[in-house]
């Protein structure tokens, strides 16, 4: 979100450096990750974290 309080996405490098980012701000979320896939999003749900074993 930004200070505003709307959401924004922005396209990070692998080395976290900024690619490109959103020219518009969302009120809602939805808004801003279909905004977001129409520049190619590709939406990965997190995988589950492994325990390590003892």
């Amino acid at each position: 979100m930004d200070p505003d309080r709307r959401w924004r996405w922005q396209r990070l490098s692998p080395d976290r450096s900024l690619v490109a980012e959103s020219r518009a701000a969302y009120k809602e979320y939805e808004s801003c990750v279909t905004n977001a896939r129409n520049e190619g999003y590709d939406f990965q749900p997190s995988q589950d974290r492994l325990v390590p074993r003892s």
